[in-house]
């Protein structure tokens, strides 16, 4: 392996060392969909609010139902259902309808489902003594008034912000959203829709970046730029993107041909400092990671696969982390190879692979359209299988780290 090229395995570790978070601020929890939480968020009252029912049935005193089956007790007038007013109380030798979520009315210590017993008339007959405390949520079981529903570093995903909702937290404490720009380079570049010639390629680096990080963060972020490879158009054009961005992603010109021009642009020109460039993986070895000031820039091949590798390891997980995550990192599978496979011989593979479920065990299949400027196998793709470099072919069943490619924030 060349020595200029940094190890797959250590590029995340050298980034992280220097990732901070965005300034907090305080948010309705309506509007904090995506957000991280920065502080502990904190029930306001205690889950469940009251002792209520966990079943349909009737609310009884459980010494009332003892001794020889059946036990016939009075129905009351009246009922405990979910959103009741009514403030009733069990007598000895009465019972009380009652629904799932109906407080327990006073005098109640159990609940009898109705399958357990049978109406006649105003009479209950009991087929199952009930004990004390069946089928009963008992007040705060699940949450104490106070305690912490979230902690920081947690996002608010649809089923976070119910449960926050269900603790009474109207107010969270989040990380500021990061300010996103995407650039792509190439006099080859063209929109789509744009008429095109042989030889030009239609931008899908550029909608893909852009439409990944808005689903990301919750918010629009603007159209990407594209941007031809002459040194005054890029070093405007980067310019300004850097004095807006949090993290600038750009697409094209970072390896070493001789329109590659982002990196001496970047270094010369706007006073970037270097963090990265070159890494042992394939695709993506021209990746290239740097800083000015607290802006980062992520400059990646243009090849769309290494695209959307990249976006998976790195650039996900660095917006991620400037949000606050605990666990920016997707998280690493452990699957086993379904054919034999062979490995690059210097670089970590990242390869297109798709999963399935073999005798309890997850297997993956790598994809055979696996170049980097491929992108026709990803439709059937769910796995960046991690492929580490070796001479030798990887027989079927060896067990492999993978990441899950997800298709949506």
């Amino acid at each position: 392996m060349g020595s200029d090229l940094l190890p797959f395995s250590d590029l995340w570790p050298l980034i992280a060392r220097e990732l901070e978070r965005l300034p907090e601020e305080k948010l309705r929890l309506a509007d904090a969909d995506r957000r991280i939480l920065r502080r502990p968020a904190h029930s306001a009252w205690d889950l469940p609010r009251a002792d209520n029912s966990a079943m349909d049935g009737f609310a009884v005193r459980s010494a009332d139902t003892e001794g020889q089956s059946p036990v016939v007790l009075k129905v009351l007038a009246g009922d405990a259902y979910a959103g009741s007013s009514h403030s009733m109380t069990v007598a000895i030798g009465s019972a009380l309808p009652i629904a799932t979520g109906g407080l327990l009315p006073a005098g109640a210590d159990a609940i009898v489902p109705k399958e357990n017993a049978t109406l006649d008339g105003a009479d209950l007959v009991v087929m199952t003594p009930a004990r004390w405390g069946d089928h009963i949520r008992r007040r705060g079981e699940e949450l104490g008034a106070g305690d912490v529903v979230y902690q920081p570093g947690q996002r608010i995903d649809p089923l976070a912000r119910a449960a926050l909702m269900t603790a009474g937290v109207t107010d969270v404490v989040v990380n500021r959203l990061p300010v996103i720009r995407v650039v792509t380079s190439g006099n080859e570049v063209v929109e789509a829709g744009a008429p095109s010639r042989p030889g030009q390629v239609v931008d899908s680096n550029g909608p893909f970046l852009s439409a990944s990080a808005a689903d990301l963060v919750g918010v629009a972020t603007p159209p990407p730029l594209i941007v031809p490879d002459d040194f005054d158009e890029l070093t405007d054009a980067l310019g300004s993107a850097l004095d807006e961005a949090d993290v600038l992603v750009l697409s094209g010109g970072v390896s070493v041909g001789d329109r590659d021009l982002i990196k001496p642009v970047l270094e010369e020109q706007l006073g970037v400092r270097r963090m990265v460039w070159r890494v042992a993986q394939k695709p993506g070895k021209p990746l290239y990671v740097g800083r000015r000031g607290a802006t980062w820039v992520i400059g990646l091949p243009g090849n769309p696969a290494a695209v959307v590798a990249m976006w998976t390891v790195v650039v996900r997980p660095l917006i991620l982390g400037l949000m606050g995550a605990s666990e920016p990192q997707p998280v690493r599978l452990s699957v086993r190879l379904d054919h034999p496979v062979k490995p690059n011989r210097t670089r970590t593979h990242l390869r297109w692979s798709r999963s399935s479920w073999k005798d309890g065990e997850l297997w993956a299949q790598a994809l055979e359209r696996s170049g980097s400027h491929m992108l026709s196998d990803l439709a059937r793709a769910d796995l960046l299988l991690i492929i580490p470099p070796g001479n030798e072919t990887l027989p079927a069943g060896t067990r492999l780290d993978a990441v899950r490619m997800d298709r949506q924030a």
